[in-house]
């Protein structure tokens, strides 16, 4: 059986597969926890895994892509 095909968008995205996001969806309201893959239905979000293994949400994936280039970013400036 084939794989389906990445987008550009989550090729870029699949390096973060694992990794911890902290996201302010809005004030007060905070998510915490693992980017740990794509939805099967919708190619445009990622799927978090909250610390509750049975709380999953997703979030737009540019968003998840933007937030870890960012501290990526943060990360470089802070060693240079």
């Amino acid at each position: 059986m084939l794989e389906p095909q990445l987008t550009g968008l989550q090729k870029r995205a699949s390096k973060y597969i694992d990794k911890a996001i902290s996201y302010q969806l809005r004030p007060g309201e905070m998510i915490e926890g693992h980017f740990i893959g794509f939805d099967k239905t919708n190619i445009d979000r990622a799927v978090i895994q909250m610390s509750n293994a049975a709380d999953r949400t997703t979030l737009p994936l540019m968003t998840v892509v933007n937030y870890f280039e960012g501290v990526e970013d943060e990360e470089e400036n802070d060693g240079a």
